[in-house]
Parts: C-alpha cells; sequence; structure tokens
C-alpha cells in the first residue's frame, strides 16, 4: 500500500481530484489502523474498568482495593498514553517536511495517521502548563523558554517554532497542513520571542510573527503573511492597527526551585482533575453489580455479548444518574476550597494563575464528560455551582474560556454554541483578569469572541464569529457582527412569538423540557458504561484462560463494535425522533426544539468521539453522514464533523472541508431556531473554522480563507476566492 500509494499521479492542475484508485487505497489503509486508534484512544477508560471488574465479583473480594488498584491503574494509563502515543506517532508516521503532495498519498497517510495518534492521550489536561510546550517539543516542535501554550492545536508540530516568554491564547488553531484543489499543502508557522498570540486566532503555513509582535483574538495570517517585529494586527483577515497594548513591567522570574514547584503543582492538579471526572464511576459500578447480582447475574450467565447488552443499559441508566449527580456535587466542593477569583494583574507563574488554571480546567473537562449539561435547562445551575452569577431564564450552550467567578450574566441572555466568553488577557508574563458581564436580553452568538472585561448592555447582539467591541462603543439595542465588529445600522426584524414559548413558559413546559434533557444527559454516559461492561464481559472470557491474543483481539473487536454502536444509537434516534430536517421556525420551548437539541448533543457527545472524530480525513466520514442524511457528493473530503440538521446540507462532489469548519444550518434569533439549507459546490474548499450559515450558497470551486463566514442568504458564484468575517472578494 506504501509503494503504491507514493506513486505520482498527474492531478496537479488547479482542480483536477485525486485519482479513485488513490482514495480506496489510502481508505484501506486508514481502515486497517482504525481499530488499534480507537483500542488507543478507548484504553483510558477500559484499563481501570478491566481491573475493577477482575478484582471483584466475589464474596471475598474487597471493593476498597479494586478502587484503589483502578484508580493507580488510570492514573498509569493517563501518565504513560502521553510517551506512548509520541513514540508511536514518531515510529509509524515520522516527522513530514514542507511541500505540496497528493490528497490520499503517502504523505497524506502519514500526516492523518500521526495526528490521530497524537490525540489518542489527555492533551486538555496539560493546557496552559509547562507540560504543554515539552508535550510539543517531544512532538517535534521548537519552543523557547517560558512560553505559556493554551489549548492550541497544531496541524504539523514538527514544522512549528516558538520563541522565547511568548504567550498563546485559548483554542488559537496553527493550521500548518492543510487541503486544497487535491493538494495537501504543509508549511512552517515561525512564532518570534516575546509575542502574543489572542484566543482564537488561525495561524495557517508559511506564516510568521516577528519578535515583540501581537495577533489579536478571533483574527487570520493566511499562507504567505507575516506580522513584522513589534507590531500589532487585528481582523479576519488580520491588518495592522495602530493601538497599541498597554506596557507592563517586567514579569517576575520563577527560580529553579519554583519551577520545579510549579511542574508538581500542574500534575497533581491534572491527576485531581482527571480523578474528580473518574472517581464518581466506582459507585456506578458498585450500584450496577447489586442489581445484576440481585436480577440476571450476567457474569455467570452463558449470555452472547449482545443479549447481555440491553441488560446492562437497563442497570446503566440509574448508574449514570447517581455518576452526574456526585460529579456535579464534587466539582463544587472543589471549587468551594479556593478562595474567589478577584480582579487585578498577576504573574503567569503565580498562585492566582494555578488557581485560575485548576477551575478552568475542571470547566473546559466538563465539557467533555458532562457535555449533555450545557444548551440545557440545569446548565445556569452548573454555572451558578462553579461560581458565575447567573440571570433568570438565562441560556448558556457550549461556551469556552470561561472564568465562573468572574462571569455575570443577566436575566434572559443568550450564550450560543463555542463562544468565547471572558477569556482573560496573558501576555509579557502577566495574566489580567477583570470580569465580563452581559446585559439582560443580550445574545452571543456561535464561535463569537468576547474577551474579559467586556461589558455588554442591555438587549445587545453580537453576531456568528465575530469579536466584541470595546465597551465605549456598545450601547443598548445594537447589532455587531464581523471581525473587526462593525455596527450594523438595524437588527433584522422577525416574527416573534408569544413569550410564552420564548422567555416565560409555562410550568408544564419546563418540567417536559427538564424531563427530556435529563435523559439526554444520562444517555450517553449509560450507553458509554453499558458498552464498557460488555467490553469486560467479552475480554474477561479470555483473561481468565491466560489468553492475552485473544484478549488483544476481542478487545480490539469489541472497541470497533462499541464505536458502530455509539453512531448507530445516534443514527436510530435521529431518525425515530426528528425523521428528515426541513427548514423551519420553531420557539424555543418547543417539543421540536428539544429533540433537535438532543440530537445534536447524542451526536457531539457520543457518535463524534467514539467513531467520527476517527472518520475525519478519510473517505467513510461522507458514507457516515449520508447515512445521516446529508447531501455529499462523490470524493468529498471532511476535517469536520460540525453537522447538525444534516438533511439540509448539500455539498458537491470532491469539495474540501478543512478543520472545524462547517455548514451552520441553524440560529437561534429572538429565542426562536430558524432553520435552513447549506449547498455548497463542487470542487470548493472551506478553510479551517470557516462557516457558512443558513440559506447560503458556495459555488462551484470557489475557495473560502480561514475564519470566513459566509452570511445568510448569500450567493457566493462559481470560481471565486473569499476570506474575511463577513466574507468579501479577494
Amino acid at each position: 500500500l506504501g509503494a503504491l500509494l507514493s506513486k505520482k499521479d498527474t492531478a496537479v492542475s488547479a482542480h483536477a481530484p485525486a485519482p479513485e484508485w488513490r482514495r480506496y487505497l489510502c481508505g484501506a489503509a486508514q481502515l486497517m489502523c482504525l481499530p488499534f486508534i480507537i483500542l488507543l484512544d478507548l484504553l483510558l477508560w477500559l484499563a481501570p474498568f478491566f481491573t475493577y471488574h477482575s478484582l471483584t465479583g466475589t464474596k471475598a473480594d474487597s471493593i476498597p482495593f479494586a478502587m484503589g488498584v483502578a484508580i493507580a491503574v488510570f492514573l498509569i494509563t493517563a501518565i504513560v498514553s502521553f510517551p506512548v502515543t509520541i513514540v508511536l506517532k514518531k515510529l509509524l508516521a515520522g516527522d513530514l517536511k514542507p511541500g505540496n503532495y497528493p490528497l490520499w498519498g503517502l504523505t497524506y497517510f502519514r500526516w492523518w495517521l500521526g495526528t490521530h495518534l497524537s490525540k489518542a492521550c489527555a492533551v486538555h489536561l496539560i493546557s496552559g502548563t509547562p507540560w504543554k510546550a515539552f508535550h510539543l517539543q517531544l512532538l517535534g516542535a521548537k519552543i523557547g523558554r517560558r512560553t505559556m501554550l493554551n489549548s492550541l492545536t497544531v496541524a504539523v508540530p514538527e514544522l512549528l517554532e516558538i520563541g522565547d516568554d511568548t504567550c498563546v491564547g485559548t483554542f488559537v488553531n496553527i493550521e500548518n497542513a492543510r487541503v486544497e484543489a487535491g493538494r495537501l499543502i504543509l508549511g512552517r508557522v515561525k512564532i518570534g520571542a516575546n509575542t502574543t498570540i489572542d484566543s482564537y486566532a488561525v495561524l495557517e503555513n508559511d506564516t510568521a510573527l516577528g519578535d515583540g509582535a501581537h495577533l489579536c483574538g478571533q483574527s487570520t495570517l493566511s499562507e504567505g503573511r507575516s506580522i513584522p517585529a513589534g507590531e500589532t494586527w487585528s481582523g479576519a483577515p488580520a491588518f495592522k492597527i495602530h493601538a497599541a497594548p498597554e506596557p507592563l513591567p517586567e514579569a517576575p522570574r520563577a527560580n529553579l526551585l519554583s519551577q520545579l514547584g510549579h511542574i508538581l503543582y500542574y500534575s497533581l492538579g491534572g491527576g485531581l482533575v482527571s480523578l474528580l471526572f473518574f472517581v464518581p464511576t466506582f459507585p456506578s459500578f458498585v450500584l450496577m453489580d447489586w442489581i445484576d447480582a440481585q436480577t440476571v447475574d450476567l457474569f455467570e450467565s452463558s449470555l452472547a455479548w449482545w443479549q447481555a447488552f440491553p441488560f446492562f443499559l437497563c442497570m446503566a441508566l440509574p448508574a449514570a444518574m447517581v455518576f452526574v449527580t456526585l460529579t456535579a456535587l464534587l466539582a463544587g466542593s472543589l471549587r468551594l476550597m479556593f478562595p474567589k477569583t478577584q480582579p487585578g494583574t498577576f504573574p503567569l507563574h503565580g498562585a492566582v494563575y494555578r488557581q485560575k488554571w485548576l477551575l478552568s480546567t475542571i470547566l473546559d473537562t466538563s465539557l467533555q464528560v458532562l457535555h449533555g449539561l450545557y444548551a440545557s435547562i440545569f446548565a445556569a445551575s452548573w454555572m451558578r455551582l462553579l461560581g458565575a452569577h447567573v440571570g433568570k431564564e438565562a441560556e448558556i450552550s457550549t461556551a469556552e474560556g470561561v472564568i465562573p467567578s468572574l462571569l455575570h450574566l443577566g436575566d434572559g441572555s443568550f450564550i450560543a454554541d463555542g463562544a468565547l466568553l471572558g477569556d482573560e488577557e496573558q501576555r509579557e508574563g502577566w495574566m489580567r483578569l477583570r470580569g465580563t458581564r452581559i446585559g439582560n436580553r443580550s445574545f452571543v452568538g456561535n464561535g463569537a469572541y468576547v474577551p474579559d472585561g467586556a461589558i455588554f448592555p442591555d438587549d445587545m447582539l453580537l453576531g456568528v464569529q465575530s469579536s466584541a467591541p470595546a465597551n465605549s462603543e456598545m450601547k443598548p439595542g445594537q447589532t455587531w457582527m464581523g471581525s473587526p465588529p462593525m455596527l450594523l445600522p438595524a437588527r433584522e426584524t422577525i416574527e416573534t412569538p408569544d413569550e410564552a414559548l420564548t422567555f416565560r413558559p409555562a410550568m408544564w413546559r419546563r418540567i417536559v423540557r427538564g424531563s427530556i434533557e435529563a435523559i439526554r444527559i444520562v444517555l450517553p454516559l449509560a450507553f458509554m458504561i453499558a458498552a464498557g461492561y460488555v467490553i469486560v464481559y467479552k475480554v474477561m472470557d479470555f483473561a481468565d484462560e491466560g489468553d492475552w491474543g485473544g484478549s488483544l483481539v476481542a478487545a480490539l473487536f469489541s472497541g470497533f463494535i462499541y464505536s458502530l454502536g455509539s453512531f448507530g444509537i445516534v443514527w436510530a434516534l435521529k431518525w425515530l425522533c426528528i425523521g428528515r430536517y426541513k427548514p423551519r421556525k420553531a420557539p424555543m420551548w418547543t417539543a421540536f426544539v428539544w429533540l433537535s437539541e438532543a440530537i445534536t448533543v447524542a451526536h457531539e457527545s457520543l457518535a463524534v468521539p467514539a467513531l467520527l472524530d476517527h472518520l475525519r480525513g478519510t473517505p467513510f466520514l461522507p458514507w457516515a453522514l449520508r447515512l445521516m442524511g446529508a447531501k455529499i457528493g462523490r470524493g468529498v473530503w471532511l476535517n469536520t464533523t460540525d453537522f447538525t440538521e444534516f438533511d439540509c446540507v448539500s455539498i458537491g462532489a470532491h469539495a474540501e472541508l478543512n478543520a472545524h469548519c462547517g455548514p451552520q444550518t441553524h440560529l437561534f434569533e429572538d429565542r426562536v431556531m430558524r432553520v435552513g439549507e447549506v449547498k455548497i459546490g463542487e470542487g470548493a474548499t472551506l478553510g479551517a473554522r470557516a462557516i457558512v450559515l443558513y440559506d447560503a450558497t458556495v459555488g462551484d470551486y470557489c475557495r473560502l480563507g480561514p475564519l470566513t463566514l459566509v452570511a445568510k442568504g448569500e450567493q457566493l458564484p462559481a470560481r471565486s476566492r473569499w476570506e474575511g468575517s463577513p466574507a468579501s472578494s479577494t
């Protein structure tokens, strides 16, 4: 396969698709790797699962001893996963060189494999710590001293260079590998010393920042562009601005003993957070074992795994409820152990930063483990438990970068998916905390960037993928959109239903919505717990006989079946509860919205992490999305799973969607869910984090740059290039 994939082809013209045989061969090689990648990803949970159940089952067994050993195995697995994934990436994928390579070729396969191997460890636990820089160095990046790297993603670490004393913010995308016109493009990114890159920025291949340069949040530096030393750039695409940041004094330097103390703190803190979301599984195990012993006693039965699974799932439902309740209580208790974070300017290597990092890591981990809590009726209570002030009737989706104790959400405010809300300023060795306030009935759109210190007046709207303007520019009732933000002369007028369906629902609607959302929180967790039991049930047959080869094969098979089953249950729920999505309007407090959001949560918390994320960059992801109802042409390349109303998406043959981009087929406008169609033409290319809103069309062979926003209703002509938020022709 390697010899065939490395064979040269002639598909180098601007729009020539890769030959079919190359895609089939690359897909076959990827398919052979997938069971191992999936199992590697599942080991963090399967290893302690297996340990606990191998040490329990008889009256003579000690449950506390089994718990202790399982916790030790969990921590050891989490630690060992880092060097294991690094070594596997180096051995199997190797280092890549800058260049322009055929899609589905050998270099492409190596990049895909290395990317997926690198992700099979808990990277989120080391973001914002010295371990993050060390991890990237082991992957091949050149990282200077005293760098502060938060949750950035790097497509090709070995082509990244960062100088001393540099700060990189939250969810920065270093996209130095991307696909365009049937080619994989790899290039270097060089970031100088003492530079600052704020959160939600995107850098493509062959870009550079000089010493002391500053790239502001929600800004892009597209292919071939560079920022000269000492300059500040902002916007999508970025341009030079004259507003220099306020000068800061020289930050204190930590001595060697302090540095070792910091490393120890972050190591223990990461372990503590991981245990916070793992230890509550033990009461769930005990409850399931007790129910099993009182009923069918599955481990002593002769049932096949597929026969045992329904029984395990029924037992896992109350166990999942126990897990969610205990996790929430533990998180709230841990928050009470620390003093309330106060506004001010603090060293990045000081106690206040460490405290803030620990609480932020808890919140970020909850987005993964308790994903269903967000955008639910329970989200406001969860944020209050973590220390935020949340007003009545506020709606909170998957907000990022939150510092709970410094966040104030007004009555009736609405925070949409992926909004970065109150992320602190980090530069020149300092962290500045000021607090963020969102006014009553104000709206923050999907993927919007709201820096720490923003104060929104009442009834203000910040659009999708937009940056907040300066506080002095915002007035009640205004609408802002874009990066840099621009004031719209008037807000779109839409027909608004009675407030009983938007802001002041009847009690029966609250009860029904709460019931549906409680099920959507518990069901994915119950499915994962039941699947873990079934895998242990299957593998222990071989382990008890000392057949470790058979155990490995059974684990590979079971993990792959679990991934397919996770997708299968979401597929079934979508077609049973929704059927086919069509353009429509629905107020927030109606059944369609609750069910649709439940399907989205199941998709994002079950199907995506278990299967679809592993299928990114393979020929199989379009197949899966077609089963969900999306209309996707032949040869489409997808490096994103950002789909919701699947039936409203149409993608033409040989289109290319890069990382974290996608069609956004719904928006909440004045608490009314509006669903519409998105059409992406044949051979079109969407850059990293490009978004196409509903009722918009991207023409054949269009090129959208990174962080480009195609507004709703826009029609982009064929063979044109667009970049910016909002999109403008280039």
